[in-house]
């Protein structure tokens, strides 16, 4: 009882709070007592049996997910447009602040103080506006509606919580959730997650990985049966940079990639940020796929992406759309022509930036910070990230890696697929190509991207070498299960219902003039 009435004054100052990084550093201190509190409901689960110690423990867990993130697109949905706009304004003045911090030595003093000066102006502004608004306190997850949803989905949801001593891992499947305590396993992740860094380290010791792969598989409590289709993964901590998919869940003593037993072989796996998001992500449109495609290459530049330009081809020859290539995929271009797409694939140079850089996107004519993101306005079914490292950057437990991923959700997209660390241009467009293909005969985000890593592995024409896990599993998906409703084509059913018309009258004609005739005769 006293833990829950800290939660609800951090609470209280976390609505007063405006900028993300204030946000994030106060619900970062916050899992603290989260922890201490989960470890709490543990005990008296052990001790009593209740199931609803543990189902305490996850919804607890569930408040330290993604809370800023959460709370920007519950902001933005009801937020007048005047409040909308001085966050704006906020925002850029923020990345202004960022551009001039990254100058080091030869940045300006007097133009970071006057863009904090007008920050806090701003920052007064809004409170004057927030004081006119009910603040509503945030509903709990509906755990009945998330038992019906994984079950509509054919789905298990799994999800981590990273503390300071141990990890817990939720298991919620069957209507029924349920709790290990993990003892930390640091060195073995971080090994693992290490070999991932250079493509050689993996494909100069296979027996390394599958061992080494093998033992996160079994530390990770990871469910051996495979009772349903989809695995959802919330995962916390550095297990967002971990690729589920490839963990071994069977060693053996084989060099061929093809022929190692992985997580990818029992499940297709999804991830997301939070088991909220998952629970009330929004439909798919039911409309014709249009794609905004932005392909810079850099031809004849350090940067050429030549492989990029089989990725433009393969999605050509799959949908229609809007393409910008070379010198028009610049920053201008994909702002003016982003709304209304329904999946937005930019082929382009990412990085994960570092502790001074945020990370950021390269468009043809600028590179652009993650943070310069959040003010687009974006509702397509998907964005597609075939970049280097969009899916890493600054890493804070709960809230996840401050990436160029992020940037996008925060201006509305709810399903990506982007990559976990530096990926090969040749490999890359060889999964693109099934991933379309997939997407074309209309399966599931989730399940495309999983039967593009396994066509990908069956591929003749790609070697073993280029089948090491480096090169398959660095792209993860984080968004929904839902499959998009086929297209109907209404004018083929109105030509056929009027082919159908005109023969019955030809038909009728003929009969009448048949009988008019044997009435002469």
């Amino acid at each position: 009882k006293s833990y829950e009435l800290s939660f609800k004054i951090e609470e209280m100052i976390q609505s007063l709070l405006v900028y993300e990084n204030s946000k994030i550093i106060t619900q970062v201190r916050n899992r603290n007592r989260t922890e201490k509190c989960i470890e709490i409901y543990l005990s008296l689960f052990e001790r009593e049996r209740k199931m609803n110690y543990i189902e305490s423990a996850f919804l607890l867990s569930e408040q330290t997910k993604s809370v800023v993130l959460k709370k920007h697109l519950k902001n933005i949905e009801t937020i007048s447009r005047e409040e909308k706009l001085i966050l704006q304004q906020l925002q850029n003045w923020n990345t202004a602040i960022l551009k001039e911090q990254q100058k080091l030595e030869a940045a300006n003093i007097s133009k970071i103080n006057e863009a904090v000066k007008k920050q806090n102006e701003l920052m007064l502004l809004l409170k004057t506006k927030q004081n006119k608004t009910d603040q509503k306190k945030s509903a709990e997850l509906d755990l009945a509606k998330l038992y019906d949803k994984l079950k509509k989905d054919n789905a298990v949801l799994l999800e981590y919580f990273f503390g300071s001593h141990c990890i817990y891992n939720f298991i919620l499947e069957n209507k029924k959730i349920t709790l290990h305590k993990i003892e930390t396993a640091d060195k073995e992740l971080l090994s693992f997650i290490g070999l991932f860094k250079d493509p050689s380290a993996i494909a100069n010791n296979p027996k390394k990985y599958n061992a080494l792969g093998n033992k996160v598989y079994q530390k990770l409590q990871i469910p051996e049966v495979e009772k349903h289709k989809n695995l959802i993964l919330v995962p916390d901590g550095i297990l967002s940079f971990l690729p589920f998919e490839a963990l071994i869940s069977e060693t053996s003593n084989t060099t061929n990639f093809t022929k190692m037993h992985y997580l990818l072989d029992k499940f297709d796996v999804s991830y997301n940020n939070s088991a909220e998001l998952y629970l009330n992500t929004n439909p798919l449109s039911n409309g014709k796929k249009n794609i905004l495609g932005l392909f810079p290459i850099f031809e004849k530049t350090n940067y050429e992406l030549p492989f990029s330009k089989n990725e433009l081809q393969s999605i050509k020859h799959n949908f229609d759309g809007q393409f910008f290539e070379n010198k028009n995929a610049d920053f201008s271009n994909f702002k003016n022509s982003a709304i209304g797409k329904s999946i937005i694939h930019l082929s382009t140079h990412a990085s994960s930036g570092d502790l001074e850089t945020p990370a950021s996107i390269k468009f043809y004519d600028q590179e652009v910070l993650f943070s310069e993101l959040y003010n687009l306005q974006l509702n397509p079914d998907l964005v597609v990230l075939s970049a280097c490292e969009t899916g890493i950057g600054k890493l804070y437990k709960g809230e996840g890696a401050l990436s160029v991923a992020r940037g996008f959700q925060f201006a509305g997209a709810q399903n990506l697929l982007f990559s976990l660390w530096n990926v090969n241009d040749y490999t890359t467009s060889v999964f693109m190509d099934y991933f379309y293909k997939e997407v074309k005969h209309n399966s599931s985000f989730a399940q495309a991207t999983a039967n593009a890593k396994r066509e990908f592995l069956k591929d003749e024409n790609v070697p073993n070498a280029k089948k090491s896990p480096y090169y398959w599993s660095a792209f993860v998906y984080y968004g929904t299960l839902e499959k998009p409703e086929k297209q109907t084509n209404y004018m083929l059913y109105i030509i056929s219902f009027l082919a159908i018309i005109g023969l019955f009258l030809v038909f009728n004609h003929y009969r009448n003039g048949k009988s008019s005739r044997n009435s002469q005769n």
